[in-house]
């Protein structure tokens, strides 16, 4: 599901509503003024986008010494409109102009005893964001009766609101970037810890047990102090009241420090964040140990902090809420996003979590590597092993030559230009040569070159470039296709010359193509070594690299040349280990092999997809970009010759039945004026 698509409308819906300013829209937020409540996050972020107008009583006085607030050190003020705890909203709208009455009330939990009566007298949607249900469950479900939609922070209820019959919404607690953030502090504390400490109670066992063994920093501040201590903290203890999920994961995330946390159960937490890659999760029984390992692993510490800031600033502020709220509310959108979503939404721009693991393998100075497999000296082509080193001379890059056999390494395993090579007594096949290359390439960039390739730097440059540009891209080429994999046959080869931009394909051609190193460690990817000696190596990398989720491309170039089974061509048998086969046979068994391998993974996966080509979505691509040229005669052509080889999908049908349809009103329209079609097309 694309979550950034159904946002980008539910925004689209709003402005459509209200105007091209929101501005325009009134929003009314009820909640009792003093400003380190909740209520104070999301008025910072509606005042960005609309006309918002604060609705409530002060905080009284006696509040601050009984919930220790003295270190506030932020001025208590009055809201927009200043009311009692029960203010009647009936009388409240009687002084307010018609004008000013708002499109959106919102009630935010913040102060016990605040509950405004009389709310059916506002006219415009009701809301409410309630934050303690873990704590006040029984109050909040006879609460919330009183609101058309109702917002609650702790996930595991939604179940118990729906039962009373209420329209509710998961809304998470989330960060404030402004507040939440980095400050250019040393981290001279150990574990940091801001918050409500009461004894007897588990939070305090847990803090008492780090500190028995660790140095453990407590304050109880706001704001900017609260800000400082995560960020001078190595690591941030946290503990969930009831299961809940509090503030402090996202604040402490978005400053940039390790949190430190257990594990609030059905709250969401385990899918938006996940222990050991965005945050550190401990069982009690193990949070000295857990913190330790932390402590004394700071490279791993703080990539895992700054991945967790990272995802909270992409999916976990104020601002995201609000607009996630307003977009339901007001906006037309069926639900808030789900914990898959925010996870989805979190992760856009991060890259994976093993991006540093892969890339660490790549030690070689060199940026690329070229790994070519040698049999013979090539007979049947005018190129081999030796004109194929000479044109990477001065071209950058590790060359890596696996030797399948002893005569042509005694000759060649001095040559200037081989960085790294390995001699094997008898031919161990072409796969089983490439897989060693790979375990000996240390680079970002593989080049697989045949012995009997001519290539210019011109033909590498392209290659390369388009690897690491082409989105999901982990292998390409020069040449390759789109493949029935059924009948073990092409549907259609993008050969030398015949195209003039990248083409996703189903296989790359072997003779030359480039991979990226990392996805192929990441994902395990590897030739297949029963098909030595050769052939069916190229289909099958094809269908490993797309059940891995990535693509294989052709990139147009013409700066090589090559020659088909230059070295078959030139052999009746081939030999390898104690064998000797002809190509016919090694064809036929490979063939067998192929078939039998990837229908029974299809099988085991239930996805029958995998063995589908790409074709039919070339050819509707194709023939779409035909008709919207006018092209129509040509596009009824290519999805007719492509249907006799391949089964329609819903694009092919579709488009054939348009121009069909299209073809018919052409028809009547020249029999209407006596004209025949070539007169109209002349």
């Amino acid at each position: 599901m694309s979550t950034g698509g159904s946002f980008a409308k539910s925004r689209s819906q709003l402005r459509t509503h209200f105007g091209d300013s929101m501005q325009d829209m009134k929003i009314w937020l009820s909640y009792v003024a003093y400003p380190v409540t909740t209520a104070v996050y999301f008025e910072r972020a509606l005042r960005k986008i609309c006309r918002t107008t604060t609705v409530g009583p002060p905080l009284p006085a006696d509040l601050i010494d009984r919930w220790q607030l003295q270190n506030m050190k932020l001025p208590l003020g009055e809201q927009d409109i200043s009311t009692g705890f029960t203010p009647d909203m009936a009388e409240i709208l009687g002084t307010i102009p018609s004008s000013e009455h708002p499109d959106l009330y919102l009630w935010i939990e913040s102060v016990g005893g605040h509950y405004p009566r009389n709310l059916d007298k506002l006219a415009c949607p009701k809301v409410c964001y309630l934050i303690d249900s873990h704590l006040n469950l029984e109050m909040h479900l006879k609460w919330a009766q009183q609101f058309d939609r109702v917002f609650i922070a702790q996930r595991e209820y939604l179940p118990a609101f729906r039962e009373k019959g209420c329209q509710v919404h998961w809304l998470p607690l989330a960060c404030d970037p402004g507040i939440h953030r980095s400050h250019p502090l040393n981290k001279s504390i150990e574990i940091g810890f801001v918050g409500g400490v009461f004894q007897g109670s588990r939070r305090a066992e847990l803090l008492k047990m780090l500190s028995e063994h660790l140095t453990v920093h407590y304050e109880r501040c706001f704001w900017e102090d609260m800000a400082r201590v995560f960020s001078a903290s190595k690591i941030v203890f946290n503990e969930a009241v009831r299961n809940d999920l509090n503030m402090r994961i996202f604040e402490v995330m978005s400053t940039g420090s390790l949190l430190l946390t257990d594990l609030a159960k059905n709250s969401g937490q385990d899918i938006l964040f996940r222990d050991g890659e965005d945050c550190a999760v401990y069982r009690d029984n193990e949070i000295v140990d857990v913190a330790r390992f932390y402590l004394e692993n700071q490279a791993l510490r703080e990539q895992i902090a700054a991945r967790g800031q990272r995802l909270v600033h992409n999916a976990h502020t104020y601002g995201h809420r609000v607009e996630d709220l307003l977009s339901v509310a007001l906006g037309g959108k069926p639900d808030t996003f789900s914990a898959e979503e925010l996870r989805e939404r979190s992760l856009v721009g991060v890259p994976p979590v093993d991006d540093g693991v892969h890339d660490s393998a790549c030690i070689s100075t060199a940026r690329r590597s070229f790994v070519i497999p040698v049999l013979d000296m090539s007979p049947a082509s005018e190129y081999n092993v030796t004109t194929l080193l000479h044109d990477l001379e001065g071209v950058e890059g590790d060359v890596i030559v696996v030797f399948n056999g002893q005569e042509v390494a005694e000759q060649l395993k001095g040559h200037p230009r081989i960085d790294r090579y390995a001699i094997m007594k008898q031919n161990i096949g072409v796969a089983r040569a490439w897989n060693l290359g790979l375990e000996m390439a240390a680079t970002p960039t593989v080049f697989i070159m045949n012995a009997d390739l001519h290539v210019e730097r011109a033909a590498i440059d392209s290659l390369e470039q388009a690897l690491h540009s082409l989105p999901d891209a982990a292998c390409v080429g020069p040449q390759g296709s789109f493949v029935n994999f059924t009948l073990t046959k092409d549907y259609l080869y993008f050969d030398k010359g015949t195209f003039d931009k990248p083409r996703q394909v189903d296989a790359v051609s072997g003779f030359f193509f480039a991979l990226k190193l990392e996805h192929f460690n990441a994902r395990l990817i590897r030739f297949e070594n029963g098909f030595t000696p050769c052939y069916f190596e190229e289909w099958d990398l094809g269908l490993q690299i797309k059940q891995a989720g990535l693509k294989s491309y052709v990139v147009p170039t013409t700066a090589y040349d090559h020659h088909w089974s230059g070295t078959i061509r030139a052999l009746r048998e081939i030999s390898f280990y104690e064998c000797s086969e002809t190509a016919g046979e090694i064809l036929l068994r490979n063939r067998a092999l192929f078939l039998n391998k990837w229908r029974g993974i299809a099988g085991r996966d239930n996805d029958r997809g995998l063995l589908e080509s790409g074709f039919p979505a070339y050819v509707a691509d194709r023939a779409q970009a035909l008709v919207a040229e006018g092209c129509l005669d040509d596009a009824g052509r290519l999805l007719s010759e492509a249907a006799q080889h391949c089964e329609e999908d819903a694009r092919m049908a579709a488009l054939r039945r348009f121009v069909d349809i299209q073809a018919c009103k052409s028809n009547n329209t020249l029999q209407g004026t006596g004209q025949s079609h070539d007169e109209v097309h002349a």
